[in-house]
């Protein structure tokens, strides 16, 4: 038998963004395989807890997940997901008990906490200590690890992991069920703003409180608090599938950091190795990119020939302008044909099959 464990952020169906979207989307993929469900339930109630809600909180749900994973024999196999949602400190150990047992392990990465824990977070170093433990564990009890892409692959490797094991997604889709139409659309044009889809605090998107002269840009996404004037506009915040109806503009940007030179800082670094699903969004919404030039999914982009790469964002007014329209329409209708496999969840599907290939005899990675 196959399984695979669901586990929901505790405010889920308050979530208006790609973190609760991205991980309902892998969930889907699994269900639409066939594969058995392992839902534990969340038991916070709350984002801070004290001390004593901790250990509480500790104690239920590490007893819901031993009994919800009592069921699994040996010879089984189940895909698991990291970092779980609820990051209780009894879930690696688990993880590896049932490994010993003679269970199958395949694991999603869903983020890479070992490399990517923001200083600014409470206790950051004690997380960024527990997240790495957690997922060593982890990815070494895994017969077969589903990443993000080759660059995260290499970079996993470097860390002392078997990269044999390892099998990329390549690009994060982004699931609907209604197809994506090629035809044009007045909502998409190239001389529309940029669009910029994401969470718009200072801390993440710094860059987006001093954009370029001339760079005009329409914002989508929660708390932001910068200018709005004749090239900057913000225009609200969304659930994932009503923005993908309303999105106005001419490109998706995937940006991330301190500066519009590059994209630098903690988050500017996680895109050298990461799949920001923003580019799912876009893409998927029939929307050609804009992406950086050192992240992880220009080459993707670039052989796709679904949108610009760009080192910095100064240069980005003219390149559009000096665009042709039939330029423009391929890149659009390049994104469009990728779009529809990502609604379709082709890609996580194609990697999770590669995976179980990969376990049950078939050793060859990619």
């Amino acid at each position: 038998m196959i399984y695979y464990t669901e586990t929901l952020h505790y405010n889920h169906d308050s979530l208006m963004n790609a973190l609760s979207k991205g991980r309902d989307d892998y969930f889907e993929v699994l269900r639409r395989m066939g594969f058995t469900r392992i839902s534990v339930p969340s038991f916070r109630k709350s984002r801070f807890m004290s001390i004593r809600e901790r250990l509480a909180f500790e104690y239920e749900l590490t007893r819901a997940w031993k009994k919800a994973l009592r069921q699994l024999k040996a010879g089984d196999t189940l895909i698991i997901h990291s970092p779980n949602s609820e990051k209780f400190l009894a879930y690696a150990g688990l993880v590896k008990r049932i490994h010993d047992k003679g269970v199958k392990i395949i694991t999603l990465t869903f983020e890479l906490e070992t490399f990517f824990v923001m200083d600014y977070r409470r206790f950051a170093r004690a997380k960024r200590m527990t997240s790495k433990r957690t997922e060593a564990i982890l990815f070494r009890n895994s017969d077969a690890i589903v990443v993000h892409n080759d660059v995260m692959k290499r970079k996993l490797g470097g860390a002392g992991f078997d990269t044999d094991r390892m099998f990329s997604v390549g690009v994060m889709d982004y699931l609907r069920d209604d197809p994506l139409s090629s035809e044009p659309c007045e909502r998409i044009g190239k001389d529309k703003p940029v669009i910029y889809a994401g969470h718009l605090t200072k801390e993440k998107s710094t860059f987006e409180y001093d954009l370029p002269e001339g760079f005009r840009c329409n914002l989508y996404g929660s708390d932001y608090t910068g200018p709005v004037n004749e090239n900057v506009r913000y225009m609200g915040v969304y659930d994932p599938m009503t923005l993908m109806d309303i999105m106005e503009g001419s490109f998706g940007l995937v940006w991330e950091g301190d500066s519009c030179t590059g994209c630098s800082g903690a988050y500017g670094n996680y895109l050298t190795f990461n799949n920001p699903h923003k580019i799912a969004l876009y893409i998927a919404s029939g929307f050609p990119v804009i992406v950086w030039s050192g992240a992880a999914m220009a080459d993707f982009v670039c052989r796709e020939k679904c949108g610009l790469i760009v080192d910095d964002l100064y240069c980005v007014p003219e390149l559009i302008s000096s665009l042709s329209d039939d330029e423009y329409e391929e890149m659009r209708l390049n994104a469009c044909r990728v779009g529809r496999d990502m609604r379709e969840g082709i890609h996580i599907k194609q990697a999770v099959t590669n995976a179980l290939d990969y376990i049950n005899g078939d050793k060859k990675s990619e």
